[in-house]
């Protein structure tokens, strides 16, 4: 009888610091999980950001220190306890794109996040004109896109513009 209710005594036990961890979880504000920008760091990986001048300028300043020659990010949302310091790793690197400012929507990004960037300016490949005449073409849509895009390589074009710019290949 007495084993019995040590044996209760410890499962209510049990069952209470379960109780206390599942409310300490309910409330927590949030829980963490590494995005693509701590993935890639870590992995050494390509990270590729579209259209850049969208995003927030509070999000882009944070990227400011992963530019710099030590590429670090101290993320403190991750532990309330401590910062978290988190080191890309020596494969890793960022491409970013954007269209001009000056659309709507469309901002210029600080001179503190461009100086830490290489810009490559790629002018419209075809010119108002040249678009309006592909648009009025009577064949099919389909076969007018078919055409420009097997007499477009994107690739060429910037590897054209770095090669001029002295970008080694």
């Amino acid at each position: 009888m007495i084993a019995c209710l040590e044996q209760d005594k410890a499962s209510s036990l049990d069952s209470l610091d379960e109780i206390r961890a599942l409310s300490d979880d309910l409330n927590c504000v949030f829980e963490w999980h590494d995005g693509i920008l701590v993935q890639a760091m870590e992995r050494g990986a390509l990270l590729l950001i579209d259209e850049i001048s969208l995003a927030n300028d509070s999000v882009l300043e944070r990227l400011n220190s992963v530019f710099e020659q030590d590429r670090v990010l101290m993320v403190t949302e991750k532990s309330s306890q401590e910062a978290v310091k988190i080191v890309a790793h020596q494969k890793f690197n960022i491409v970013a794109t954007m269209n001009p400012s000056g659309d709507f929507g469309k901002k210029e990004l600080s001179p503190a996040l461009r100086n830490r960037m290489t810009e490559i300016w790629v002018e419209s490949y075809f010119s108002q004109d040249e678009l309006l005449r592909l648009q009025q073409q009577s064949e099919p849509e389909s076969t007018v896109l078919t055409q420009v895009a097997d007499t477009v390589d994107l690739y060429l074009i910037v590897s054209k513009l770095a090669e001029d710019a002295g970008f080694p290949q």
